[in-house]
């Protein structure tokens, strides 16, 4: 495929828009004062924002793709998003898709964990035209799963959003990015339409719609790094199928997990 700014689509994945730590790290919190600029960029190159849900009917034929799009989804289901982020996106008039843990919403954290939305704030969300996804029923490596908890975790967390929301939940987003055959298989047997990965790499009208391809915004990202992106500089062309390292991270992970039941961190490999 023959890059131009035509045919990149860049696909943003923001987890907190804050100055607290989140999973023990900064790392994903961008300062409100960062992301506000980096929207405001957006704006003024013009570009279209979408939806997944909207981006994935492009990809299928269904729907034209319109000029210069540019995706803004987040990860998580943190508070800052409606109490920070939101307030920016309806400024800047940006459109964006939230994927939410289905079971920690309105859900006091343990001790040492991190708070998300409550059904308020996701439907506050929803009002304004933020898509809602699903990001799993509690946030696993799903490609180290059996059926039974494949099911539960993918078919299981749409039905809590939906009943939550009151609205159809089409899109899914793999936690850590991680999926396989049989991840891909359970989310489009559950009913969704698209799926999002990670991959650090631009989409395209070519791209996988169920393995959408995303860049994680992280705090030093700065609004040079989000011009780069739009220019659809640095980083490469999304591409189909699993590379050889993928599966060999896989394999690894799952022998972790047979022996320890270990839980990823999300700093880990994200493909």
């Amino acid at each position: 495929m023959t890059r131009s700014p035509k045919t990149v689509v860049p696909v943003l994945c923001y987890h907190s828009v804050g100055d607290v730590r989140r999973d023990g790290t900064l790392r994903w919190s961008v300062s409100p004062g960062d992301f506000d600029e980096q929207m405001a960029l957006i704006r003024e190159r013009g570009r279209t924002p979408m939806t997944v849900s909207g981006y994935a009917a492009a990809l299928r034929g269904l729907a034209p793709l319109p000029p210069r799009p540019v995706l803004i989804t987040f990860d998580d289901g943190f508070p800052d998003l409606a109490e920070t982020a939101l307030p920016m996106l309806r400024r800047h008039g940006l459109a964006a898709t939230a994927y939410v843990i289905a079971t920690r919403v309105g859900v006091a954290p343990p001790p040492d964990g991190d708070p998300s939305l409550d059904w308020d704030q996701l439907r506050e969300l929803r009002s304004y035209g933020v898509e809602i996804g699903s990001h799993s029923r509690s946030h696993r490596a799903l490609d180290c799963l059996r059926p039974t908890e494949l099911h539960q975790e993918i078919a299981g967390s749409r039905q809590v959003l939906q009943d939550g929301t009151g609205t159809a939940v089409r899109s899914f987003a793999y936690p850590y990015g991680y999926h396989s055959t049989a991840v891909r298989t359970a989310v489009h047997a559950a009913g969704y339409s698209s799926a999002c990965a990670v991959k650090n790499a631009l989409s395209h009208p070519d791209d996988d719609v169920l393995a959408i391809a995303r860049v994680l915004i992280e705090r030093d990202t700065g609004v040079a790094g989000i011009a780069a992106l739009l220019d659809g500089t640095g980083w490469p062309l999304a591409w189909r199928g699993e590379r050889l390292r993928t599966r060999g991270w896989r394999a690894y992970r799952r022998a972790r997990h047979l022996v320890h039941g270990a839980r990823p961190r999300l700093s880990q490999p994200t493909l």
